[in-house]
């Protein structure tokens, strides 16, 4: 197996062929810092690795592979030791990177910033991986490490470590497919990535994301008439209730409208398409912000389009008026995924899908 090291990343010492006394004494010393701590105190333990440390600094990799294996085993292998072959080249750190009890999280963390390649991937595929280790071994953004981690059930991750992946995601869509799976993926998070996808990963993250917001309805259901009689300057609560609210149409903006309606400013669309006036007020009347209802129009797919005429109460007719607000070269295969999406989606769901999107706007705005 080749070795997966740099020059900076690995101590240069030149390797001493072993001799059969160097071989006996290194076996002899393995056996002793690998005995129960019934058969020996942490002195000797301690003191009996450090000699072994010593022999083992420019004994060959056959020899230091030997060790390895031994103290892979070993629930009470001395830490310096077992670090010292951990970031050894892989053909010796093997065992003790994809098997050792006794490493700590600090222990990995080290492997995975002085260790290769090989090294990562085995930290990656251990039966369980800390937050912490997982984070130490996204850093260099390896795309096949991290879809290794991500396919692990036994690995847990941050909500940092998480964000980290959704921004590799939207550059790397194989990683997405992998990242969409896990358990630790936020609604904001997923639906960050749903924008840079394919059409079949973005149905996955709508099946995934895309819930009934029935309970908050409840729970808010006397908050909106006591907000209404406070009128009290609260930004917050009231993003949060027009988030919940079940009306998604802004009423009072169609009124003030040369449209009157959101299908009276689509039909005008349809013949003077989508300029900046038009998307100002399918925005207005959508109740949604502008930067979202221009990213929904010069989306590459009609998915997000299927979303806004669910939500918003719009037939299929206007869905494909629509679809045809954005680039005519590929309108036929946008409504084609859009039809599905429309079909598939309740309005409640489609409601909530399309005020994250336009909460999560506007937060980043506000940021």
């Amino acid at each position: 197996m080749a070795k997966d090291f740099t020059p900076e990343e690995t101590e240069v010492t030149s390797q001493i062929p072993a001799s059969k006394a160097r071989s006996r004494l290194t076996r002899r010393l393995a056996d002793i810092v690998c005995l129960p701590s019934s058969r020996v105190s942490p002195q000797e333990r301690w003191m009996t690795a450090d000699i072994l440390d010593e022999l083992l600094r420019d004994a060959d990799d056959a020899l230091k592979a030997k060790v390895a294996a031994r103290l892979a085993e070993q629930a009470e292998a001395p830490p310096v030791l077992l670090r010292r072959l951990a970031t050894d080249v892989f053909d010796v750190a093997e065992p003790i990177v994809r098997h050792s009890l006794a490493l700590t999280d600090f222990d990995m963390m080290e492997i995975a910033r002085k260790g290769g390649r090989d090294h990562r991937m085995a930290l990656a595929r251990r039966e369980h991986v800390s937050e912490t280790v997982a984070a130490a071994v996204c850093v260099t953004a390896d795309p096949d490490v991290l879809i290794a981690l991500m396919r692990n059930p036994g690995a847990r991750l941050a909500p940092q470590t998480v964000d980290f992946l959704v921004r590799e995601a939207t550059k790397k869509e194989a990683l997405a497919s992998h990242l969409i799976k896990r358990p630790e993926l936020r609604p904001s998070q997923g639906f960050a990535v749903f924008w840079t996808v394919t059409h079949s990963l973005r149905k996955l993250i709508l099946d995934r994301f895309a819930s009934s917001r029935a309970i908050l309805q409840e729970a808010a259901e006397d908050v909106f008439p006591l907000f209404a009689k406070e009128n009290v300057d609260d930004p917050a609560t009231e993003a949060a209730l027009i988030y919940i609210d079940r009306r998604q149409r802004d009423r009072a903006a169609a009124e003030r409208s040369p449209f009157k309606s959101l299908e009276g400013c689509i039909d005008a669309a349809s013949i003077e398409g989508a300029h900046d006036l038009i998307r100002e007020a399918l925005a207005s009347l959508s109740n949604i912000k502008r930067d979202l209802m221009d990213r929904m129009i010069d989306d590459f797919g009609g998915e997000p389009m299927a979303v806004l005429a669910k939500a918003t109460g719009l037939s299929r007719v206007y869905l494909q008026r629509l679809i045809k607000l954005g680039d005519e070269e590929t309108a036929d295969v946008r409504l084609k995924h859009a039809e599905i999406v429309y079909a598939t989606l309740s309005v409640d769901k489609a409601q909530t899908v399309l005020r994250y999107w336009n909460w999560v706007m506007a937060r980043v705005r506000a940021e």
